[in-house]
């Protein structure tokens, strides 16, 4: 049998000391800042949920009661239809989760600090860790693609009223790697392909960067989901040209932040012209496509 309880039903098995089980289906640090009473934890995120959950429950016929943070999310559902799945008879979810409970009066157990849903970047300027950052990029052609890194060697994120307000990024040219070819003179080539001037001539522009000139938060994003669109100038081999890119940019460990954006451009803005079927002729094997895809990981002080 599957069905909801409600927090005033569970109240009651809770004070008539019915014999259940009780599962807080989230991750632990969730767990940690509050519970109902009497719950354990086992998180139905992990890949180990049932084998958890068979360790502490053997008898299949004994009823238990899964939570979740509230009806918004589908955990505690999950969680019901993975434990339905493995032959566990009665199996009962929480209608509303925790903060029905709690906004209903019931008690809960409360053992740490209270996690904040949606924490919010610390003010002031950050500047960018090189070491943990970096810029990822794909060149692709009918056949087949290449992908590598670029070094970020400067930059900073700046942070007015909770919000990004400006930053830039700094990417060091002659840093880039291909990762895909095992073969070392096939790479070699390869890099010294890209760095000449058939590509992004490194020895007269060895440095290229983003200057955020706008960072518009958009409304009603999901984790997960880009949560800004970030405007501004992408300068490469000298050329300066307006992109958008939708990006997440999230809170970090001791008020730093962390950031990530995927979008690809348009190489022949930026004059990388090689093997472009716009400006040129029977290419044949040279015919490289003109959209470059590149992915940005910052991690910002």
């Amino acid at each position: 049998m599957n069905s909801q309880i409600s927090c005033k039903e569970l109240y009651q098995w809770l004070t008539e000391e019915k014999d259940f089980t009780i599962i807080d289906v989230l991750p632990p640090e969730y767990y940690a800042s509050r519970h109902i009473p009497g719950a354990v934890n086992v998180c139905v995120y992990e890949m180990t949920f049932l084998d958890s959950i068979r360790e502490k429950i053997t008898d299949k016929k004994r009823s238990i009661v899964v939570y979740d943070s509230s009806n918004r999310s589908k955990a505690s559902l999950c969680a019901v239809e993975k434990l339905s799945a493995a032959g566990f008879a009665e199996v009962f979810e929480l209608a509303g989760g925790i903060e029905e409970w709690e906004g209903s009066g019931y008690p809960v157990d409360v053992l740490g600090p209270d996690m904040d849903e949606e924490p919010v970047p610390s003010d002031g300027t950050h500047p960018i860790d090189c070491g943990t950052s970096r810029l990822e990029w794909i060149g692709r052609n009918v056949f087949k693609k290449h992908w590598g890194t670029i070094d970020i060697s400067g930059g900073e994120i700046i942070v007015a009223n909770g919000v990004v307000a400006g930053g830039s990024v700094t990417m060091d040219m002659r840093s880039i790697k291909d990762c895909d070819l095992a073969d070392e003179s096939l790479n070699a080539l390869l890099i010294r392909h890209l760095t000449s001037d058939d590509f992004f001539d490194v020895e007269n522009h060895p440095t290229a960067s983003f200057q955020i000139t706008q960072c518009v938060p958009e409304k009603g994003a999901t984790p997960g989901m880009p949560n800004y669109l970030v405007k501004g100038m992408l300068t490469i081999k000298g050329i300066a040209q307006e992109v958008a890119v939708p990006a997440i940019i999230v809170p970090g460990e001791s008020s730093g932040i962390h950031a990530q954006a995927c979008f690809s451009i348009d190489r022949t803005q930026w004059n990388i012209t090689y093997g472009s079927g716009k400006l040129f002729e029977k290419l044949g094997m040279h015919l490289v496509n003109d959209t470059i895809s590149l992915e940005l990981f910052i991690s910002a002080r």
